[in-house]
């Protein structure tokens, strides 16, 4: 597979998903890019994009290799997806919070047509997170100029992370 991440900008438009890349890929549009072994991508789809959206990940090499919340009417709320192409493993969050709501819709397109979370949605993603890796991409994205403190801030109060966004600010 020639270019993953362009593999799955055509899929998930094919299947008419709303969604935005997270995680270290999207991390990777804003900052330095660093080594990253998934491919993140946060979506609103109820049951029927999400099987429109198997068959033509299928189409494409692409198989299920683990899903949780099959159970629920909406589908589920996690799928991950592998390829024979090591570079290849596709995440699948279904929005389930009003946040996740909002990281679609402010998301920007990228040259390759990826809809890319913004650095401000990262930064809260991230410190929710608050794992090692997460808080290494923190320091580069807070460094960002023109960012939207008053967003983060606010995002950061609702999520009661107000004490751990100071940390990366004055870092």
């Amino acid at each position: 597979m020639d270019d993953p991440l362009g593999v799955i900008a055509e899929v998930l438009a094919e299947a008419r998903i709303e969604y935005a890349l997270i995680g270290g890929h999207a991390v990777n549009a804003w900052v330095e890019p660093r080594f990253t072994a998934d491919i993140d991508v946060t979506m609103t789809a109820g049951a029927p994009q999400l099987d429109r959206l198997t068959i033509a990940l299928e189409r494409r090499g692409f198989r299920i290799a683990a899903q949780y919340g099959e159970e629920q009417p909406s589908g589920p709320d996690f799928v991950r997806f592998v390829s024979e192409d090591p570079r290849a493993v596709l995440e699948l969050q279904s929005a389930k919070t009003r946040l996740q709501e909002d990281v679609i819709r402010r998301a920007h397109r990228d040259a390759r047509g990826l809809r890319v979370a913004t650095p401000e949605d990262l930064i809260v993603l991230k410190l929710i997170a608050n794992r090692p890796r997460d808080r290494i991409d923190l320091i580069g994205l807070c460094a960002l100029p023109d960012l939207d403190w008053a967003y983060i801030e606010g995002c950061a109060a609702e999520w009661e992370l107000g004490e751990r966004l100071e940390e990366f600010r004055s870092a």
